[in-house]
């Protein structure tokens, strides 16, 4: 079987107005804002982590 490839596009943000929550799309299970210090401990693919982190390092 063929090794599986993924495409990891991230997308960031700053947040212009902190007193208005996000909205969840119904494609969507969870919404949440995090900091760069809270990724590690998410549940998700170090794949994803990796991405997030290069993301912060270009601010």
């Amino acid at each position: 079987m063929p090794e599986a490839r993924v495409v990891i596009v991230t997308y960031g943000c700053t947040v212009l107005v902190p007193d208005v929550e996000p909205v969840l799309s119904h494609a969507h299970k969870e919404v949440g804002l995090f900091t760069l210090a809270e990724v590690a401990d998410l549940r998700m693919p170090d794949g994803y982590k990796r991405s997030i982190a290069a993301w912060f390092a270009r601010l």
